[in-house]
């Protein structure tokens, strides 16, 4: 008769040591990953003044990529206003440009909203409802300080009638468009 010796078989003991790494190795799954964080897809800045809110706010910099120092910009986004009330725009103020020029609508009815066309040629103007169109409006940013580049992000304050102020922190947009 021959003896089994006591102890631990090495089959089983690899077994396992094996299930025990794949046990713990699936308990960091999800700790650090590329998806563990909500992004927008918007590549704007937003901001809040009471009811009204400012989505995907950016500066087009046009065919250069960059606003040089003494040029225009413009302003493209969306201002929501989920109250009850009509707002205005009173004004918009950075200490990158010396002024900043409305056209088109800058009142936002209750429970609407207005497009900033940014560099989108065409008209302005309210919303029409035989062409499907929303009401636009063109905000542009005269006299430059500074150039204005893609990375760093420039204050821009928005002030309304009646929901105040806010100061977002607003980006430079991709590269404008092709040039000729």
């Amino acid at each position: 008769m021959s003896r089994r010796p006591r102890g631990p078989r090495p089959g089983i003991v690899a077994a396992t040591l094996l299930t025990a790494a794949l046990a713990l190795a699936g308990c960091s799954a999800g700790a650090v990953t590329q998806t563990d964080t909500i992004v927008s897809q918007a590549d704007g800045a937003r901001g809040q003044a009471g009811p009204l809110l400012l989505e995907d706010v950016a500066i087009e910099p046009g065919p250069a990529g960059a606003v040089p120092s003494g040029a225009e910009a413009t302003i493209r986004g969306t201002i929501i206003n989920d109250g009850p009330t009509t707002d205005r725009l009173v004004s918009v103020t950075t200490p990158y440009a010396l002024n900043a020029r409305p056209e088109g609508v800058t009142t936002i009815p209750a429970n609407n909203a207005v497009r900033l066309v940014g560099d989108d040629a065409g008209p302005v103007g309210p919303a029409d409802a035989a062409q499907g169109t929303g009401a636009t409006a063109r905000l542009t940013l005269t006299g430059v300080t500074q150039e204005l580049r893609q990375g760093p992000t420039y204050a821009v304050t928005f002030t309304f009638e009646r929901a105040g102020s806010v100061t977002i922190p607003v980006i430079v947009s991709g590269l404008g468009p092709p040039a000729g």
